[in-house]
């Protein structure tokens, strides 16, 4: 059977809700080492001396969240799924033509497929839509050794507004050796869409807003 696109918004919400919440099935089952972790110990403490008390409970912080960590790389493909249908929803149903104030500085209208994702409210001074698209690009060519442009703009953004974050501030640096795929910290730091509820609001949200035609560079 061949397969189309649905016609509405609602409708490919509807056919990609079972795939969407079983990615964040997967989500949840590489989150359960790191909550089962801090059970064990306060994060906040970490500058704590070991002794006798805590050295049990330090080192099963350490087992656990060890495992999480060696999930990381699974945690970001599970994301990039979820980035995926986000970015296949945009591209089918915005209407956008247009390219808001906040982001003459990351495209021009020569970057027209990039154009339509200019919608959602604005996080870290980027249009949402902006974040997925430059998110799931990342997650599907993460081993190209450049990124497109737009991408590499979004990325600078949301690395000058993280810059100050202890726990993120590297998080979005796309020279950074440590990460190879985005797409976790994307989902979830940057934009915090950690359960299928709050993807679903927020694409339906941006997808119901009202567009118009490009304005003149």
């Amino acid at each position: 059977m061949k397969l189309t696109a649905p016609k509405t918004a609602d409708e490919y919400f509807k056919v990609t809700e079972h795939a969407v919440r079983h990615f964040y099935v997967g989500l949840d089952s590489c989150w359960f080492y790191y909550k089962k972790a801090l059970e064990h110990w306060d994060i906040g403490k970490i500058e704590q001396p070991l002794t006798e008390d805590n050295k049990d409970s330090i080192e099963k912080y350490l087992e656990l969240s060890k495992k999480y960590f060696d999930l990381k790389f699974s945690e970001a493909m599970f994301a990039g799924g979820i980035l995926q249908i986000a970015f296949i929803a945009i591209k089918l149903y915005s209407s956008n033509k247009s390219i808001p104030n906040s982001c003459e500085t990351l495209l021009q209208p020569k970057h027209k497929t990039a154009i339509p994702f200019c919608i959602g409210r604005e996080l870290h001074g980027i249009p949402i839509g902006l974040i997925i698209y430059a998110g799931r690009n990342q997650y599907s060519h993460w081993d190209d050794e450049e990124s497109h442009e737009v991408t590499s703009n979004v990325f600078s953004a949301l690395s000058d507004a993280f810059f100050n974050n202890a726990w993120s501030d590297l998080a979005f640096d796309l020279s950074n050796p440590t990460i190879n795929v985005y797409a976790n910290e994307i989902l979830l730091t940057a934009m915090k869409w950690n359960s299928y509820d709050k993807y679903l609001q927020e694409l339906k949200s941006m997808l119901m807003q009202k567009t118009s035609s490009i304005t003149s560079p």
